[in-house]
């Protein structure tokens, strides 16, 4: 059979061609039983729509970029996967690059998101470095799990998620906390100002430091093992982590010399990973499915224009998923 065009796929439906057009976009202002109709029609014929001819005629690829710093940790392989769920439900493809938190390597990323006449892009930066200049192209760009006052961003509140750490074990009975992560991070200072508010200071031998570029779990085991051999032992009862990588790195470092979790040193990751139901690891749980629809739904209004030029960005809640890593209470003194 010789490849239809849109015209005679509007005439085997008995619409218009725009009407077409409009269902194969995913305009939800078309009427459901004439939609129903269109479908049906490009289902039986097996119709392909012409993706190079509609950016063409409308100006639009309906591609969008994706860019994130790294993909070694699960949480943004689940990020992705949501990502493209939900383009897809909007007619939207996606086009994904991994920055390796190299901001070299993400610029030029965007040069090809560029190239390829991307509609919007969607952002996990590797800090400020590119912020400036992405912010004077003409493309829509949405920065997600990170807060942004330069661009439109959708994140959750970590300032919020460090606290609720901190609260979480100052009920649970302990007295002297730990933090591993990386410099500047913002659940830190969550964390760091609930035990003040709380008569408590945060002993800064305790903070275990994560350097930003290491993304790997034998990475991460290196910085965790200098503490370790630095210190006899450790002199803290509880720790957060900024992600459960992190969380799970300590974790087997800890058995290994013998301590109990949590009878020894309770446990409380970041980003609630599939990774933390396995290994019994209590998470401050990011809505991904929930980020992903703001921001998409930011950049779609972006693109077509039905938003104000003022920026938006959303801080999302976190909550506590306890586990047996963190379920354990000390008695009170």
């Amino acid at each position: 059979m010789a490849r239809l065009t849109m015209k005679e796929i509007a005439q085997l439906a008995h619409v218009s061609q725009p009407t077409v057009s409009r269902v194969l976009s995913g305009n939800p202002d078309v009427n459901e039983e004439i939609a129903n109709r269109v479908r049906q029609v490009v289902e039986s014929v097996g119709y392909i729509p012409n993706k190079a001819a509609q950016t063409l005629k409308g100006n639009q690829s309906f591609i969008i970029g994706v860019c994130v710093s790294q993909i070694y940790n699960p949480y943004f392989v689940e990020l992705i996967d949501s990502l493209e769920n939900r383009a897809k439900e909007i007619g939207y493809s996606i086009i994904f690059h991994n920055s390796k938190h190299n901001p070299v390597l993400e610029w030029e990323n965007i040069q090809n998101f560029i190239a390829r006449q991307v509609d919007g892009i969607i952002l996990v930066p590797t800090g400020e470095f590119n912020i400036e200049r992405i912010k004077k192209l003409k493309i829509p760009t949405v920065v997600i799990t990170q807060s942004n006052t330069v661009l439109d961003s959708v994140s959750l509140d970590h300032v919020k998620a460090g606290r609720m750490a901190a609260e979480y074990f100052l009920k649970k009975g302990h007295k002297e906390f730990g933090y591993i992560g990386h410099p500047h991070d913002e659940k830190f200072i969550g964390f760091e100002s609930a035990l003040y508010e709380n008569g408590l200071t945060f002993n800064m031998d305790n903070y275990i430091e994560i350097a930003v570029t290491s993304t790997y779990s034998s990475m991460i085991r290196k910085d965790i093992e200098k503490y370790f051999q630095s210190h006899d032992t450790i002199h803290f009862s509880c720790v957060n982590t900024t992600n459960d990588i992190v969380a799970i790195e300590f974790m087997k470092a800890a058995q290994e010399r013998g301590l109990r979790i949590p009878d020894d040193v309770s446990i409380i990751g970041f980003d609630d990973t599939y990774l933390t139901s396995i290994m019994g690891l209590s998470s401050i749980h990011q809505p991904i499915d929930m980020m992903v629809k703001n921001a998409i739904e930011i950049l779609q209004n972006r693109i077509n224009l039905q938003i104000s030029s003022d920026k938006i960005n959303i801080l999302l809640d976190p909550t506590i998923i306890e586990r047996s890593s963190s379920n354990y209470s000390r008695a009170l003194s």
